[in-house]
């Protein structure tokens, strides 16, 4: 049973933006919960493992693993990275540009350093 608790859809419909020109709205990530909240490690640890697997089996090897918590397993594509994250007490997939994921890594670091 999937339950987003957001999304984005492209509509069709543009704003206008300053000089008339329309704004494109561009959707720069689709996550989707696999799996419902686990009391404990054990259950969202095996669904993440059998996911990777089988992605694994049908994409080929991951551009990146990176272990720990949050763990996760990233196949890069040209415009877009498929990751699959296993945030403790559940296993998110997650389609995202490769713009949209370096801003959030650079993100991630400054705030682990202390700059934000």
């Amino acid at each position: 049973m999937i339950r987003p608790r957001w999304d984005l859809l492209r509509t069709g419909y543009e704003r206008a933006g300053r000089r008339g020109r329309a704004q494109e709205e561009m959707v720069e990530r689709v996550r989707l919960r696999l799996t419902e909240y686990a009391v404990n490690w054990a259950p969202s640890q095996d669904a993440f493992a059998r996911m990777a697997a089988a992605l694994e089996t049908s994409l080929g090897a991951p551009t990146e693993r990176r272990p720990g918590s949050p763990a996760a397993v990233h196949w890069e594509g040209p415009d877009t990275t498929l990751v699959l994250e296993n945030v403790g007490d559940s296993v998110y997939l997650e389609l995202v540009t490769n713009k949209r994921l370096s801003l959030d890594e650079e993100l991630l670091r400054m705030d682990e350093e202390g700059l934000l």
